[in-house]
């Protein structure tokens, strides 16, 4: 019922209002008159011969009611509160309303009608001026990325170099986009970080395009900071290392010799090769690849304990194996041929030949080849084919263990 008296109010304010402007003894006549009041606005749902089309075109003709943006009127739909106070608001505004020829009765019906709707006017002037300073602070936003962006287009030439350098981004970024690996749905799983990846190189792909790459560049809207690009991306796997190590080490070994030797404890079983164990400690690198070991090494079958030391060279390959050769003297102290109640000692002449395979950094397995040639016979522990205390000969030997490096 109150809707319907505002529209009624509003009506007969617009006739009153009319009604005064066409009098010529109204002063305030020819300030109301405009251009505006003889455009009609046709709209599509209020036809010729319509009961209200008078009253829809005097009041759209004082612009009090605009219409939809569809061209339609809406005269059926209920009349809010917002939209009785916009009315009000464009009343006032034009000043029709101290013109008018209304009744006192009308008058005071009006004025309640517009005590009633008066928040809902202050706050639609409050978001007038709101807007008015949004549309202010919106232009001055627009200017200054105007500018900016004149500027960048004025510098473009310049910035090839760094422009390339994201290109080669780019580039690596999609490089890594084919090489990830499939996940555990497998090649037919969802599609959706390689979705985003690709996503992302395309906002990449309009920096690019749209302003050249500077060491910092501040805009309204953040920061853009570019890095220089990198060499190579890789995902996957990454490739073997080879171990490091120190030069010092420690070692045991177990070797095996040719000869005919028993074995310790068996009540004298004899087996084709006499067996010997050991250790030894030295460095691979004292002057460049040359080192140094100092070995010694016990074989229970002939009570002999031998020692040597050696000079070693060790060749540094690049991975895991690392060879190395060495030459050097040794002792045998072994039961004497010519007195069985006596040790004798003989000398002799050592070579080896190896390899170290590196399995963690601070162990390695090792594996070589010993040629010893003995200077005397004296003992039974030195030559295994001959009982001359004055030959001489060779006595091979297959040596593996392994070294503690620290």
């Amino acid at each position: 019922m109150r809707k319907s008296l505002m529209i009624a109010s509003t009506l007969a304010l617009s006739i009153g209002a009319a009604s005064a402007q066409t009098t010529p003894t109204t002063p305030a006549t020819p300030a109301v008159t405009t251009t505006a009041a003889s455009q009609v606005t046709t709209f599509s749902d209020v036809p010729a011969g319509h009961w209200a089309k008078d009253a829809v075109d005097v009041i759209t003709q004082r612009g009090l009611i605009q219409g939809f943006p569809d061209g339609t009127f809406r005269g059926n739909e209920n009349l809010t509160r917002y939209q009785a106070a916009l009315i009000f608001y464009r009343l006032l505004q034009t000043g029709a309303l101290s013109n008018s020829n209304l009744s006192q009765t009308d008058l005071a019906t009006i004025t309640r009608g517009m005590q009633e709707v008066s928040t809902e006017l202050a706050a639609i002037s409050s978001r007038v001026t709101d807007l008015e300073k949004l549309t202010a602070d919106q232009q001055a936003r627009i200017s200054a990325l105007e500018d900016r962006i004149n500027a960048l287009g004025n510098a473009s030439t310049s910035a090839s170099p760094d422009l390339t350098a994201l290109t080669a981004r780019i580039d690596a970024l999609e490089a890594a986009v084919r090489n990830i690996p499939a996940g555990p749905q497998g090649p037919a799983g969802p599609a959706a970080d390689t979705s985003a990846l690709e996503a992302r190189i395309a906002a990449l792909e309009q920096k690019v395009n749209a302003a050249p790459a500077t060491t910092t560049t501040t805009t309204t809207t953040g920061t853009v900071t570019t890095e220089p690009a990198p060499t190579t991306v890789v995902i996957g796997e990454t490739p073997a290392t080879t171990p490091t190590r120190g030069n010092l080490y420690a070692g045991v070994s177990v070797s095996a010799t040719s000869g005919t030797c028993y074995i310790p404890n068996a009540n004298g079983k004899q087996v084709k090769f006499c067996t010997s164990f050991g250790g030894m400690v030295g460095s691979s690198q004292i002057i460049g690849p040359f080192g140094a070991r100092v070995a010694a090494e016990y074989k229970p079958a002939n009570n002999a304990i031998s020692a040597d030391a050696n000079a070693t060279y060790s060749l540094n390959t690049g991975s895991s194996f690392q060879p190395y050769v060495g030459v050097g003297l040794g002792l045998t102290s072994s039961t004497s041929r010519s007195n069985t109640s006596t040790n004798t000692t003989d000398t002799y002449v050592n070579a080896l030949v190896g390899v170290d395979y590196q399995v963690t950094d601070s162990i390695a397995a090792f594996a070589e080849g010993n040629a010893r040639y003995y200077l005397s016979n004296k003992g039974t522990g030195a030559l295994t084919n001959s009982t001359d205390v004055a030959a001489k000969g060779f006595v091979p030997a297959i040596k593996a263990g392994l070294k503690f490096y620290f």
